[in-house]
């Protein structure tokens, strides 16, 4: 079972499914690429990221694109107990069919907080300084 891997000195931490920082009051989540996610992996990816936030709320810039494969319990997995310490989510999906399948995964698992799929980084920003729970400079 690999280990996460924490790196206070930057901000930042990773494990073997995803890199993250926290940069202006928001926490840039970026999937590794070619993930293949199941629910243990969901599990996994929920605690690391809430054990490396210590109970404090972010505003969360997910990038997506990295994602290979999701099965049905992951992606509700994380629309659910993935919510906790959000305050809202920008979903970055840079193609078509990834948007369509965000949509639709909006659509279907409803997350527990204000979540927008967007085509990049700054409509992700706009997005969630909208939502005024960010401070981006």
């Amino acid at each position: 079972k690999p280990l996460l891997i924490k790196n206070t000195m930057d901000n930042s931490m990773e494990n073997e499914f995803f890199h993250c920082r926290i940069e202006d009051g928001i926490l840039y989540f970026d999937y590794k690429e070619n993930v293949v996610i199941h629910l243990k992996d969901a599990v996994k990816i929920v605690a690391d990221r809430l054990l490396w936030q210590q109970g404090k709320p972010f505003p969360i810039l997910c990038n997506t694109r990295g994602i290979r494969n999701m099965d049905k319990a992951a992606r509700w997995y994380l629309a659910r107990e993935g919510s906790h310490l959000a305050t809202s989510v920008a979903l970055v999906s840079a193609n078509p069919l990834s948007r369509l399948l965000a949509n639709i995964y909006l659509f279907s698992t409803s997350p527990a907080v204000r979540t927008k799929v967007v085509a990049n980084e700054l409509e992700g920003i706009e997005f969630l300084s909208s939502v005024g729970q960010c401070n981006p400079k």
